[in-house]
């Protein structure tokens, strides 16, 4: 018994190194999507770029808008957002481009 209440308590201590925060605050288990920025321009392509974090010990990933752009072919941004995912022990961001 003492072996599962530490592996919880283990759990949830490392967990909390890989909870993104987001605009609404911090959370053990996130989904959220937060427009970043709308431009005038137009288009039906949507890029994404994506980072991971692991037990708050390895995050890899480029979620910079120009991965984006260039994962969706996009040369003229309509819009950007961020995109969070948190699962207490693993966390996923992506930037989200829209354009032409």
């Amino acid at each position: 018994m003492k072996k599962v209440l530490f592996l919880i308590f283990a759990c949830a201590l490392l967990g909390a190194c890989a909870t993104p925060a987001t605009e609404a605050g911090m959370a053990l288990f996130a989904q959220t999507t937060q427009p970043m920025m709308v431009t005038g321009n137009t288009g039906k392509k949507v890029g994404r770029a994506c980072a991971t974090n692991v037990l708050g010990l390895m995050i890899q990933g480029d979620m910079s808008v120009e991965a984006a752009k260039k994962n969706g072919n996009i040369t003229k941004v309509a819009s950007v957002d961020k995109e969070v995912k948190g699962y207490a022990i693993y966390a996923e961001v992506c930037t989200i481009v829209t354009g032409s």
